[in-house]
């Protein structure tokens, strides 16, 4: 009786011991990796049966060991395993309201998560004005592309001589071209662009300064401001024959052509 008990014994002994051994080499493992570590990425596991025990080590440095790791360069463009998605909308704060971007989304510049533009939305118009002055008469072209990126797109105007008074000393020169929003300066170019004759014209960019803007997206009714300069001859009185006698006067003005809608800007490093 007392054998048979010892046997019993010796028995559950052998089923116990043989019972916790969950390993004999580490691929005996792998049914615990998948259970217990299915999210994590086989290569960022450090997988060894020691002693009959699976012991499982998260590999630090490792695109996929569920932590986003920026010591080891990783973000959401490099590892999105472990960072998330680069996507989504941007914000603009109005206030205490907040609202989603139309233009700009969340996307992958330079292995950075950045605001990017859709180019595909961007199409190019021009907005036409004639003006006619005193003793001449200009056409004036914008060029400029809606939405407007701060970052690429370039406002540029194009301004030509259509007609001249017979009193008009040519060139007629044009000094400065503005953007002005009230009182806040969105753009300035100062130069030189002379106009000789009936027909003759210049192209100009008007760079567009990043402080204009207080959100990464804003929508705008500028005005464009020319300063010009030309001369005219200014009859001063007659000779003794009755003949008109005439002198040259230079002339400075300034003239403001706001545009009739509102334009959109975009600034994806704002």
């Amino acid at each position: 009786m007392k054998i048979k008990f010892v046997i019993v014994v010796l028995i559950f002994v052998m089923l116990l011991v043989s019972g916790c051994k969950e390993c004999k080499v580490s691929s005996d493992c792998n049914s615990r990796v998948s259970k217990d570590y299915s999210s994590y990425s086989t290569k960022c596991l450090d997988v060894a049966c020691v002693n009959n025990k699976c012991e499982i080590d998260v590999i630090t440095n490792c695109c996929g060991n569920r932590r986003c790791e920026a010591n080891a360069g990783e973000n959401k463009c490099l590892c999105e395993k472990d960072c998330g998605k680069c996507s989504g909308k941007g914000e603009i704060k109005i206030g205490s309201r907040t609202y989603d971007t139309e233009y700009l989304e969340y996307g992958c510049k330079d292995n950075e998560c950045a605001l990017i533009m859709d180019d595909s939305l961007i199409r190019g118009i021009d907005l036409i004005h004639d003006r006619e002055f005193s003793y001449f008469k200009i056409g004036i072209t914008s060029s400029l592309d809606q939405p407007f990126n701060i970052d690429s797109s370039k406002f540029k105007v194009k301004i030509q001589l259509e007609d001249t008074n017979e009193h008009l000393v040519l060139p007629v020169v044009i000094t400065s071209l503005k953007l002005i929003e009230r009182e806040l300066m969105i753009g300035e170019k100062e130069f030189d662009g002379t106009l000789n004759g009936v027909g003759d014209y210049f192209t100009e960019s008007i760079p567009i300064n990043e402080d204009c803007m207080q959100n990464i997206e804003e929508e705008k009714r500028p005005s464009l401001v020319i300063d010009y300069t030309y001369i005219i001859e200014e009859r001063t009185g007659h000779d003794s024959e009755g003949n008109p006698i005439y002198e040259n006067k230079v002339k400075r003005e300034t003239y403001t052509k706001s545009y009739s809608s509102k334009l959109f800007f975009v600034n994806p490093e704002k």
